[in-house]
């Protein structure tokens, strides 16, 4: 009887912690996620505040070519670009990462249910 308790016990923690590891791993890629979408958003106002600028200033026949602040927009898109794609580029390397730990996962639960089958 003890030892079906024990079992039990143990198998009622491992599910605890894996329960764990998979909310911290999903608290994660959800926090990738959002960022994506922040950059993405700040990159559309950007480019929506750029816009307006640009036809304010040809509305009035000035070049925009040369105004500071269609420039300084410019440059801050530039930024935000690269920003974005660092988001990407870390959701894509937390993907891969939490496949390849699925994966092995896996593979030492097949190990552990062979172990027991073979008892």
């Amino acid at each position: 009887m003890d030892t079906l308790w024990n079992n039990l016990v143990k198998g009622l923690q491992e599910g605890a912690l894996a329960a764990a590891d998979k909310a911290g791993d999903l608290t994660r890629v959800a926090r990738a996620r959002l960022d994506i979408a922040a950059a993405k958003n700040q990159l559309n106002r950007t480019q929506a505040e750029l816009g307006a600028t640009v036809h304010k200033l040809l509305e009035a026949s000035a070049d925009p070519a040369t105004d500071a602040q269609v420039l300084a927009l410019s440059q801050q898109l530039k930024t935000l670009d690269a920003e974005l794609i660092s988001c990407e580029a870390f959701y894509g390397a937390l993907q891969n990462e939490l496949a390849a730990g699925t994966e092995q996962t896996d593979k030492i639960a097949e190990a552990e249910r062979t172990d027991q089958e073979s008892i």
